[in-house]
């Protein structure tokens, strides 16, 4: 094959063979000894016990002259032979537009040396490349110099053809905004957080009521361990079950729709005896006297009603009265902060009387609507602790104006009966006017707001159904029982409702 150049053509060498340059990595030389040890070890259990061992010598020893032939045998991993290696780069001279510096070689004359260089071989390197075997069509003659004066619009045009343009990346989309929740109503959330309760206890009672073609027994007992799984309490399922017995036997029914409705009923004027009003001072300072365990939320809900009260234009301080919990106090000054309340705060350890005392004077002075005290946790067992919450009321009735307006228990839905009995301890020590159940979104008790309720005779004020600041609702019986029978509405008989049989 002739050189492009015309001149006469280089001579052809033979590339040198391939030579073996693999490397024996760890694993076959590992495999290597073992064969050689198992080898070595047949051969010495033949010569020390002879033909009585013949069977364990002949196993040991093919076996590590496998794994020897193996690990010879394998073929090792080469490098690419140096005939392989890629030619070298060719680069021609460009022209130099006039005025102008040289250019280096455009990617179309890169791209026609390397190919001639592949074919043809350059006499200057000494380097040559054995043509393929393949017939080959004839080299196209070489393109004509431009002459200096085009040689740039030349160039251009050559550099255009043979390397367009890349096209331009199309626009990345920008993330689609995340969808805002939008806002729910009050009994949107409210229904949303008893969907636990709902689903555990009124389905179950709809289930039961409606898979049955009459009232008996059998319907009255499985009735009664739905009551008792909801953790109304037992005081309440057996008061409910005996007005169940008398209304059925007094009307002579057999329609278990019945049984339902008096149910539903039946709560409901539980729940609506006791008002729910708070007990506001207007034109003084109104005192709030928060009282719970620990683990109860008690602080959360201190800030809920803060935030709440400070929506509706009140001017609300807060008194960091537990001094015994650690890290008490910092955390309703950041509850404050948040919520834009002042906070009375004291020592870590100190008397949560004297505290109490300071922050009803300094919320008077500050002209405060509404005083909110933070007490500590103390465990309902404890008869000392009590006592001492029983001096801190004593010190609100003597410094405020008919103080303290009201005294708040906050039970924790998810503790069951144990928040009755906490009721029950914590109202013998102190008049409480009204509770706030939180978590009632958390759990699938939530018939123990009836059981507290006939408990100590006090109304539930405030109900939190979600961990949000909204969250916390003011209680109101006819929307809660609304929302807790929330499908019952235009549903009269067993065919609108979806009863498993």
């Amino acid at each position: 094959m002739n050189n492009e150049s015309g001149s006469s053509p280089s001579p052809v060498t033979t590339p040198p063979l391939p030579r073996h340059t693999g490397q024996w990595e760890e694993p076959r030389v590992v495999v290597l000894l073992i064969g050689i040890v198992l080898l070595l070890e047949g051969i010495f259990i033949y010569l020390q016990a002879g033909v009585d061992q013949l069977i364990v010598a002949s196993v040991t020893g093919v076996a590590g002259l496998t794994l020897v032939l193996f690990a010879w045998l394998v073929p090792l991993e080469e490098e690419p032979p140096a005939s392989e290696a890629p030619p070298p780069t060719v680069s021609e001279p460009t022209a130099v537009p006039p005025g102008g510096a040289a250019t280096g070689p455009t990617p179309a004359a890169s791209a026609e040396a390397a190919a001639r260089v592949s074919t043809a071989g350059d006499a200057s390197s000494g380097v040559a490349v054995a043509p393929p075997p393949v017939a080959q069509a004839p080299a196209a003659p070489p393109p004509a110099v431009p002459s200096a004066g085009s040689a740039p619009a030349a160039a251009d045009t050559v550099s255009a053809q043979a390397t367009p343009p890349a096209p331009a990346p199309s626009p990345i989309p920008p993330a689609p905004a995340e969808e805002e929740e939008a806002p729910r109503s009050w009994f949107d959330r409210l229904r949303a957080g008893l969907k636990k309760t709902r689903d555990s206890f009124v389905t179950k009672v709809k289930h039961l009521v409606f898979g049955k073609t009459k009232i008996d027994d059998d319907l009255l007992d499985e009735l009664e361990g739905t009551l008792f799984e909801a953790d109304i309490g037992v005081k309440t399922t057996q008061e409910l079950l005996t007005y169940l017995h008398k209304e059925v036997e007094a009307r002579d029914a057999k329609d278990p729709e019945l049984v339902y409705r008096l149910l539903k009923e039946q709560l409901r004027q539980r729940l609506t005896r006791f008002p729910p009003d708070l007990k506001m001072n207007p034109g003084g300072l109104t005192v709030f006297l928060i009282i719970g365990v620990n683990g109860v939320g008690k602080t959360t809900t201190i800030a809920k009603l803060a935030r709440r009260f400070i929506k509706e234009g009140k001017k609300v301080v807060l008194a960091a009265g537990d001094t015994f919990r650690a890290a008490a106090i910092d955390q309703l000054s950041i509850w404050g902060q948040r919520v834009g309340a002042e906070v009375i705060k004291g020592q870590e350890g100190g008397d949560p009387g004297a505290l109490v005392f300071d922050a009803i004077h300094a919320a008077r002075k500050r002209q405060a609507d509404l005083l909110l005290i933070d007490t500590a946790g103390r465990m309902h067992v404890k008869v000392n602790l009590m006592d001492e919450l029983k001096k801190v009321r004593k010190i609100v009735e003597k410094e405020s104006d008919g103080g303290p307006h009201e005294i708040l228990l906050v039970l924790d839905a998810t503790t069951g009966q144990n928040a009755v009995q906490q009721a029950k301890l914590f109202h013998e020590a102190l008049p409480i006017t009204g509770i706030v159940m939180t978590k009632l979104d958390g759990t699938a008790k939530g018939g123990v707001l009836f059981a507290v309720e006939e408990q100590i005779a006090a109304p539930v004020k405030f109900i939190g159904v979600g961990e949000k600041m909204d969250d916390l609702m003011t209680f109101d019986p006819e929307k809660f029982l609304d929302a807790l029978f929330e499908d019952d509405s235009g549903k009269t008989k067993e065919s609108d409702y979806q009863v498993l049989h």
